[in-house]
């Protein structure tokens, strides 16, 4: 009883918890109005969907709905340099809301209040509603249910619940509207039945368009025009545009990189005061203490010297890693069963002159015979720049990390000799063996990311600010990045068909700045997920074809196929024609013993076919219509002309199809009935009328 009192008084909350929950469920996968806000202040517009205008106060407040449903969903809040991607999700599932919502209205797809009423108080009301009344045998309390309904503490979250019930049974009925579209006809199921269980198998002659050089082929200049104006429509050009542009990249500075670093700085302090460092984890970075084993390879050249150094006991850092700062307490060392060789050496590229190479390489032997310093003259000499100005260390490395004839001579090396000259594709090596050891460090890590700060935001923010202003004046785009000490970059040229601008992302408004402007015209600063870009039109090409010239050397190569074609149809109708009745192809080993005669094995109707023919629907299809014995016409394929002969062909099973043709309609149903929300929304999308001005105001 103290159970079932306990649930009642917390009644109210387990209905409003269970009603965010599903709201924020569906709005992602389906997209309705269950959260019916609007703005009510005057503030700007940031979009407008086919008339109806967004206010930035009205989506910010879905935004920070569905922010808050995530966090109680999964316990976590989004993280702010992931903010954007999940506002553009938030946008797109806002965007579908809207025009399911015009085309519901325009269907007269209607729930009435009684519905709703009946469906919250029936024998079976949703599984969202009645789970906190079940207990533990299963069983549902009606009785309890009802009376949480009849509560007048529970009137708020009652009016949520009749929403969300609404918008399920609206989403139900448009399903159900959507459905009656999908049709599985006879054809259909006969015809995958008859792709999936009906099999063929075939010898063939392939007359090869390889075997006819490009030499032997005569054209003249009237047929590469006839060629040209016969397929034209294969050099027609959409309106295109490249834009150059300067990034500004989110991301982190020196300064925020320092912050992380003497914030480690100080934990190191605490490490060294005796204090657990399991509980400096837990305290600094909210994660479960955990070892883990340190192979050579899987840290940064500093961070791996400074941690096998290091002795039980010890705490290491702040060493940078691949994942930002890090302190590590070394719990114990283990042995491994690979061997690791840390090694130092000098490379001399081989440019042109070996005797020259070799000759410095024996000169530096020499030296270092005489007792020179390795690491000084690794940075004299060394022609590689990251090791060299190590003093030639490349740190520890395993088999397989380093090319063979550099591997064996560095394992099979002695500790302190040297070694060499030993020649790879990259030049002479003189390798120094420092040391060689299976020992594996298992240490405990305390990681703080570096991310960059507000601050840094605003700055790079500032960055582009000043940039956009100063180019949009008047000043040279490229002129005043290059004082700046900004990359201009340019893309290549692309359409407005598929949104996407290349090397930037798939940004329709650049694609619609970029087609509305003319050649020259600088752009506002438009934030991308990589941060922000200043773009500007560099270069239009309007519509239209390609002329003959420019694609005069590309129609040769065309032309000279088409001719090796014709020449081979030819050759297998002549040799067809020789085929007498009654004889297979098997008849023209007689006429020529160079033929070669193919068989394909057993293919299914329009799938891969075996032998070397491959994907080729013709090969197939050609097949499929023959009788067995029956030799085909000539083919063209892929790779050249085909005489096909079928050898055998597996009869339509009608028995088999009759007890198979349930489940394949099921089949083909489901396929279509799961392309079918995507492609209804992706056409609304299409024909809906969107300007999307969000870059203007978030960044």
């Amino acid at each position: 009883m103290a159970v079932m009192s306990k649930m009642r008084d917390s009644m109210p909350v387990i209905l409003i918890g269970l009603v965010v929950l599903f709201l924020a469920t569906i709005i992602f996968d389906w997209g309705m109005d269950y959260l019916g806000l609007t703005g009510t202040r005057q503030d700007p517009v940031i979009a407008v969907i086919n008339g109806k205008k967004i206010k930035f106060s009205e989506f910010n407040e879905i935004v920070d709905r569905a922010r808050e449903n995530q966090k109680a969903q999964t316990g976590q809040d989004i993280e702010d340099d992931q903010l954007d991607a999940f506002r553009d999700q938030v946008w797109e599932s806002y965007l579908n809301q809207i025009l399911i919502e015009k085309e519901v209205e325009k269907l007269g797809i209607k729930v009435t209040d009684d519905e709703v009423y009946n469906i919250i108080t029936g024998e079976n009301p949703p599984e969202f509603l009645k789970r906190s009344f079940i207990d533990s045998l299963g069983n549902f309390n009606r009785q309890m249910y009802l009376q949480a309904l009849m509560d007048p503490r529970n009137k708020e979250a009652l009016v949520q619940a009749e929403e969300a019930v609404r918008q399920q049974r609206l989403q139900e009925k448009l399903i159900t509207y959507l459905r009656s579209s999908i049709v599985v006809s006879d054809l259909e199921v006969k015809q995958r039945f008859y792709e999936q269980n009906v099999k063929a198998d075939a010898k063939f002659v392939l007359f090869d368009i390889n075997t006819i050089r490009d030499d032997e082929v005569k054209y003249k200049e009237d047929d590469l025009k006839a060629y040209y104006k016969k397929n034209i429509d294969q050099y027609k050009l959409d309106a295109q545009r490249k834009l150059k542009y300067v990034m500004f990249r989110k991301q982190p500075s020196k300064t925020d990189s320092q912050a992380v670093y003497k914030s480690l700085l100080a934990i190191n302090e605490e490490a060294k005061r005796d204090t657990d460092f399991v509980s400096l984890i837990k305290l600094y970075t909210n994660r479960e203490y955990s070892e883990r084993a340190l192979i050579h390879g899987s840290l940064p050249y500093e961070a791996e010297i400074e941690v096998y150094k290091a002795k039980v006991g010890d705490v290491v850092g702040p060493v940078l890693t691949y994942s930002g700062y890090s302190l590590f307490k070394i719990v114990r060392d283990s042995i491994g069963n690979d061997e690791f060789v840390h090694a130092s050496h000098i490379l001399i590229p081989v440019k042109v002159d070996t005797v020259s190479a070799l000759k410095i390489v024996n000169d530096i032997i020499d030296q270092l015979k005489k007792g020179a310093d390795f690491r000084k003259l690794a940075r004299d000499y060394s022609q590689d720049p990251i090791s060299a100005n190590r003093g030639g260390d490349l740190g520890w490395f395993g088999k397989g990390m380093m090319v063979p004839p550099f591997e064996k001579a560095a394992f099979n090396g002695k500790i302190g000799e040297i070694i060499g000259p030993v020649r790879t594709d990259y030049g002479y090596h003189i390798i120094k063996v420092n040391d060689r050891s299976k020992r594996i460090v298992i240490a405990a890590e305390l990681n703080l990311p570096i991310k960059f700060s507000a601050q840094t935001a605003e700055e790079i923010y500032t960055a582009a600010l000043d940039f956009a202003y100063i180019v949009k004046k008047g000043k040279e785009f490229e002129k005043e990045a290059d004082l700046m000490k900004y990359q201009v970059l340019e893309t290549p040229a692309f359409n407005e068909k598929n949104d996407f601008v290349p090397g930037i992302g798939m940004y329709k408004q650049l694609v619609k700045f970029a087609f509305e402007n003319k050649v020259g015209t600088v752009s506002d600063v438009f934030p991308i997920s990589q941060g922000y870009v200043v773009v500007k039109v560099s270069d239009a090409t309007e519509a239209g074809f390609k002329s003959f010239e420019e694609v005069k050397e590309s129609i040769k190569f065309a032309v000279i196929r088409e001719k090796k074609y014709e020449l081979l149809r030819k050759k297998s109708e002549g040799l067809r024609q020789k085929i007498p009745a009654g004889q297979g192809l098997d008849y023209l080993r007689s006429l020529d013993t160079t033929i070669t005669i193919s068989q394909t094995g057993m293919f299914n109707y329009g799938q891969f076919v075996g032998g070397g023919v491959g994907r080729d629907f013709n090969f197939n299809f050609t097949a499929f219509k023959l009788k067995v014995g029956e030799i085909s016409q000539p083919v063209r394929g892929q790779r050249g002309y085909y005489l096909i002969e079928l050898t055998s062909k597996q009869d339509f099973d009608t028995t088999a199809f009759n007890i198979q043709k349930s489940t394949i309609r099921n089949q083909i149903y489901q396929e279509k009935q799961s392309m079918l929300i995507n492609t209804w929304v992706n056409e609304l999308k299409k024909k809906a009328k969107v300007e999307d001005l969000r870059y203007k105001f978030y960044r």
